[in-house]
């Protein structure tokens, strides 16, 4: 196994298929690649909808219902379970752009054997663009270093505080980049983190 996504979700079932989907079409051989989903506390068709969306395009498909509460420990377990060299963690309310993304980071670590860590382009809804660096899936990285680094149950920025640690850890600064964006990031759908976050505060 090259490649592990471990992907959180939590009660999306109108917000998961354009994820499901530009998976579903992925130029890649999807024998290479281990999708993980960790069902967080779904009482949504979430699960059903991941199963009967991707079953047949990934035979490694792992699909976890659990009860964290926590998308931050959903991660770890997912991490812990997860088989590939590499590993990209995904939100379940984003989704690529770009039907070769798989194969560019592939073909990326196949190039630069000794890099542990890529930078991946992105674009998003957001304000806050390729200057903000602190979420998950703008990194992928080899399983050693996935594996060694926690993330909390916070309830908020668990993400940011996960980079900031891998960065004190490895040290990101200088890190090679795949400029290519092919990560579309869903800022501020409705029931979001983000968007209870800021309620939070009003």
């Amino acid at each position: 196994m090259k490649l592990s996504l471990v992907i959180p979700v939590h009660d999306l079932e109108k917000y998961i298929e354009p994820l499901l989907c530009s998976l579903r079409f992925q130029e890649c051989d999807h024998d290479e690649i281990e999708p993980i989903f960790i069902c967080d506390c779904c009482m949504d068709k979430t699960h059903e909808l991941v199963e009967r969306g991707l079953r047949d395009s990934y035979k490694n498909m792992v699909v976890l219902d659990r009860e964290y509460r926590s998308s931050g420990l959903g991660r770890n377990d997912g991490i812990e379970r997860a088989t590939g060299d590499y590993i990209w963690l995904l939100d379940g309310d984003d989704w690529l752009i770009d039907n070769y993304a798989f194969a560019k980071v592939l073909k990326f670590f196949e190039e630069y054997p000794d890099e542990k860590i890529v930078h991946v382009g992105w674009v998003s809804n957001s304000f806050r663009m390729h200057d903000y660096l602190f979420t998950v899936w703008q990194w992928v990285l080899c399983a050693d270093w996935a594996k060694k680094v926690k993330f909390t149950n916070r309830p908020f920025d668990d993400d940011v505080e996960w980079v900031h640690a891998l960065n004190a850890t490895y040290g990101l600064e200088g890190t090679k980049s795949i400029t290519d964006p092919f990560y579309f990031y869903n800022y501020m759908r409705p029931g979001s983190v983000m968007t209870e976050r800021i309620k939070s505060k009003m």
